[in-house]
């Protein structure tokens, strides 16, 4: 991890700064390689309680200093829930909006043997589309999609969501000139999980312009056990 030394904020402190954004992908890149990964089977949410778990327990992000909230109820003026984000992350010196990561899971295999890419769903309505113009469209100056390829073909899976949103370019509303390509951000994948991806776009909402990330996360293949 970056190593830097925090206390209070400069008043000029930008939270969309690439070296905050940078350590907070990294954090969650590094934390997918370093905790046990889910079975074929296992629901959305589960394994995003485990990342956020790890991100925010494990001795290697000790000095990172966010708060990591999991499933964070979105609330509007008279306590009405707008949104549930699946990770909220807030750095503990700032009272501003940070960032947040919507899940989805790809390439899943459901009961009776249904195989389903989750391209759709990725880029619909709950998830890419919430930050472009839904619930999260307010706020945020970036944010990040995490897909879970339950398959372990992320190579496959990056191709297919590029497919999938260039082809919904209008709908998202993606700035002319932009496309879902690797990021450019000084990003350091040395100790992420061979096989992960960090991609980008960006979005004319009209009032700003939304950077998403979109980190594409390749769940292990556990090893048949060979019978002597």
């Amino acid at each position: 991890m970056s190593g830097y030394i925090y206390g209070t904020l400069e008043p000029k402190f930008n939270p969309f700064d690439d070296n905050y954004l940078t350590e907070i992908l990294e954090a969650a890149a590094v934390a997918w390689n370093r905790m046990k990964h889910p079975s074929t089977n296992e629901l959305e949410d589960q394994i995003t309680f485990r990342l956020a778990g790890r991100i925010a327990n494990d001795p290697q992000f000790s000095e990172i200093p966010y708060d990591v909230i999991p499933q964070c109820w979105i609330l509007g003026l008279n306590g009405e829930r707008l949104g549930r984000l699946d990770i909220r992350i807030k750095h503990r010196h700032s009272q501003r909006d940070y960032f947040a990561f919507e899940a989805k899971r790809l390439h899943v295999t459901y009961p009776k043997g249904k195989f389903s890419t989750e391209y759709p769903t990725y880029a619909g309505e709950e998830g890419m589309m919430a930050f472009v113009e839904g619930q999260y469209s307010t706020g945020y100056l970036a944010a990040g999609m995490l897909g879970y390829v339950m398959d372990g073909k992320s190579d496959k899976a990056f191709s297919g969501l590029k497919k999938r949103i260039e082809s919904h370019r209008t709908a998202l509303k993606l700035v002319t000139g932009s496309e879902f390509v690797e990021s450019d951000l000084p990003y350091t994948a040395t100790n992420a999980m061979t096989g992960t991806h960090l991609a980008e776009t960006e979005h004319d909402l009209q009032t700003h312009r939304l950077r998403l990330f979109h980190l594409v996360l390749p769940v292990r293949q556990l090893k048949a056990k060979i019978k002597n």
